[in-house]
């Protein structure tokens, strides 16, 4: 069993992972949880905070949860052009956890190429939201820092 928080106030249940096509899936979250007008919740999966959404193509993403720049916390940011966007300084993450912009930055600039946040694969099936865990989790996502 695996242990789960899916809201800021700290929520715990447990969870049972299920084996798909030889990998470990966790189930973090129903379908209809994003089932309202801003679908994007907080996850803390295996000690890693991250941030679920669905974006305006009905997509899926599961992201590190702070922004590289400042820190901010991306549950908080804005859900626009199939992503999310920092509340601090506009930095723009598509579902993928790469940068696809940065505002202040000189036109032209290709830094935002260089900057990723971390990615957990997910996918749905039959009305529930499942992570893939091990070692892409491991090596993808910072452990909770109490930030």
């Amino acid at each position: 069993m695996c242990e789960y928080r899916t809201d800021c106030k700290g929520r715990a249940g447990s969870m049972q992972a299920t084996q798909i096509d030889g990998e470990t899936w966790v189930r973090i979250a129903q379908s209809a949880d994003l089932d309202i007008p801003r679908p994007v919740m907080p996850i803390t999966l295996q000690g890693r905070r991250l941030v679920l959404f669905r974006d305006d193509d009905g997509q899926l993403g599961l992201i590190g949860r702070h922004c590289p720049h400042r820190g901010a916390d991306l549950c908080y940011g804005r859900l626009e052009d199939n992503g999310l966007r920092c509340p601090f300084h506009g930095w723009h993450f598509d579902r993928t956890g790469q940068c696809v912009e940065q505002p202040a930055e000189p036109e032209g600039s290709v830094m935002y190429q260089q900057i990723k946040v971390p990615m957990v694969p997910v996918i749905e099936r039959d009305g529930e939201i499942l992570a893939l865990l091990g070692s892409e989790l491991e090596q993808s996502a910072g452990k909770e820092t109490g930030k």
